[in-house]
């Protein structure tokens, strides 16, 4: 009971801090073969307006894609189709195919991610991201066509390599991500595939990079060597996308500390893109003041 109390609280602060999003002007569309994709909910439709015109300012070009609910309400939908100037197309989550992977957890965003890209260069944005400064390691890697992902300071690994590195830091939590990384170790190809202990939530995919078929083998081997109860827990979809990117042709670790995971107390001046995850979203307001002063340029550039 306290702990809905105290979310239903965070999430009106938050949408009160933000509201001006809602007064500013819709996005004028540049077309080009960027696609943003995003799992959309109702209630943080604020917080992902924010992240989506933020994100488009720095960028400069490309269209949307939403996944939402069957049941989304058409009056949210319409404001998705003014905010982002009709530059918006959405696909329903239950409609989604996932294959030999399993339904829920986010798969269905990753397996929409890699069918995306194989005609489009595909973004993969969480509503809980915001870009703080210019991004031109981003930018950059749209230009050349380079997968990316955002990690804090560890560097592209082979499986074997990843798993070894868990032991060399003695990381024992069990959650799903730290054991199946440890797991990599009795994957079949692990001297010679790759792997980034990345995050999903601000990913990029390359037009041509990948196929459905690695991340469904890698679902497939990955429930063999866990079981299918542990690799179905929340958090498996995080370790395919960073390693469907970790795949892919010369693929980008974006710096860090500028690109990652923003913990509390973190120097927001250093950082140009963060994720503010779940369990710090709401400390002090941070991402809500953040985005707020974003909002006052977006109010006062159109367009």
């Amino acid at each position: 009971m306290f702990f809905r109390l105290r979310r239903r609280l965070n999430y009106w602060q938050f949408d009160r801090i933000i509201a001006g999003i809602h007064s500013t002007p819709s996005l004028a569309i540049t077309d080009s073969d960027l696609r943003i994709l995003s799992m959309v909910a109702g209630r943080d439709l604020g917080m992902y307006l924010m992240a989506a015109k933020v994100l488009y300012r720095r960028i400069g070009h490309g269209r949307f894609v939403a996944i939402i609910d069957r049941d989304l309400a058409e009056r949210h939908r319409d404001t998705l189709r003014r905010h982002l100037g009709g530059g918006v197309e959405f696909v329903i989550l239950e409609d989604i195919p996932v294959g030999r992977c399993q339904r829920g957890g986010t798969w269905e965003r990753l397996l929409s991610c890699i069918d995306w890209s194989e005609k489009h260069y595909v973004i993969q944005m969480d509503s809980d991201t915001l870009a703080l400064q210019d991004v031109p390691e981003v930018t950059d890697c749209i230009a050349a066509n380079r997968a990316f992902t955002i990690a804090s300071g560890i560097p592209l690994q082979t499986l074997a390599e990843s798993a070894a590195w868990m032991d060399e830091k003695k990381i024992t939590d069990e959650h799903i991500t730290n054991a199946t990384q440890r797991a990599f170790a009795r994957h079949p190809q692990a001297a010679t595939l790759n792997y980034v202990r990345g995050s999903s939530g601000f990913a990029g995919f390359a037009h041509g990079g990948v196929t459905r078929a690695l991340a469904e083998d890698f679902h497939v081997e990955m429930e063999k060597i866990l079981g299918a109860k542990r690799w179905r827990e929340w958090g498996t979809e995080q370790v395919a996308s960073n390693f469907v990117v970790a795949n892919s042709p010369d693929p980008v670790v974006l710096p860090w500390p500028a690109y990652g995971t923003v913990p509390p107390g973190a120097d927001m001046s250093k950082v140009k893109l963060g994720h503010f995850i779940g369990s710090s979203r709401f400390v002090n307001q941070r991402l809500a003041h953040a985005g707020a002063r974003l909002i006052e340029d977006l109010l006062a550039t159109p367009g």
